[in-house]
């Protein structure tokens, strides 16, 4: 097979893959009309969540919507403790949305699609 027509190793189209999409951290306070695929704690208490992104480490409420009863009942099932955090992939957007309580719309992440959870791993610690 000629070298360039040779797979890549799993690893480079991972990180191709997860490159290939914007973070959170260019989220400027509108909506994001692209979703994007994204890593972070999620925990659910009392009716709310909260997502915590593992790249910024900025944190938005999750809307009601979309894939949020999958990403719920997913949490639910394989949560040892109430609150307890854990890290979730999903295709998302930041959107603004009204908070429970609060004059104005705060950005929130908007689920589109519920990807997976890893009970067992933590978000890696950005290393500089």
């Amino acid at each position: 097979m000629s070298p360039a027509l040779q797979p890549l190793p799993v690893f480079i189209l991972v990180a191709t893959v997860w490159l290939a999409f914007p973070s959170v951290e260019s989220f400027g306070g509108g909506d994001s009309d692209q979703p994007m695929v994204m890593r972070g704690m999620y925990r659910y208490m009392a009716d709310a969540a909260l997502f915590t992104d593992c790249r910024s480490g900025r944190s938005f409420p999750v809307a009601l919507e979309g894939d949020n009863r999958a990403l719920e009942q997913a949490y639910l099932m394989v949560r040892k403790n109430p609150g307890e955090a854990l890290l979730v992939t999903l295709e998302g957007r930041i959107v603004q949305r009204m908070p429970m309580e609060g004059p104005r719309p705060v950005p929130t992440l908007l689920p589109e699609k519920f990807l997976g959870i890893s009970p067992e791993e933590k978000c890696e610690r950005k290393t500089r």
